[in-house]
């Protein structure tokens, strides 16, 4: 069995690319991982299709282990309190990025 091919380098040569020097590796993992213009998550498709989301599974466990170890967590609470408004109102994917998320304070 071969490993499949995901990025552009051949699979053998990941690891030594793992091994790389960070700015090395950054300038690399830019190039090799990018993602598609079109590229849209199940949640987004969730939220799309009217459907409930994950979004107690994903962000809702990081704000959970936050508050465990009594570390704030505002940014996941923002996060999660929009994807939670925006499944409630049906209308489907907001469309905020980071800087429109980020620009709501206190209104979550």
């Amino acid at each position: 069995i071969a490993p499949a091919r995901i990025t552009g380098l051949p699979p053998a040569l990941l690891p030594k690319v793992l091994r790389l020097p960070d700015w090395l590796f950054g300038l690399l993992a830019r190039r090799m991982l990018a993602i598609g213009p079109q590229a849209r998550s199940s949640m987004w498709d969730d939220l799309k299709r009217g459907r409930p989301t994950e979004i107690d599974e994903l962000q809702g466990a990081v704000i959970r282990l936050a508050r465990q170890a009594g570390i704030p967590a505002p940014m996941n609470e923002r996060v999660a309190a929009l994807v939670r408004q925006a499944e409630a109102e049906k209308r489907g994917p907001p469309g905020l990025g980071p800087d429109a998320v980020s620009a709501i304070p206190g209104k979550v």
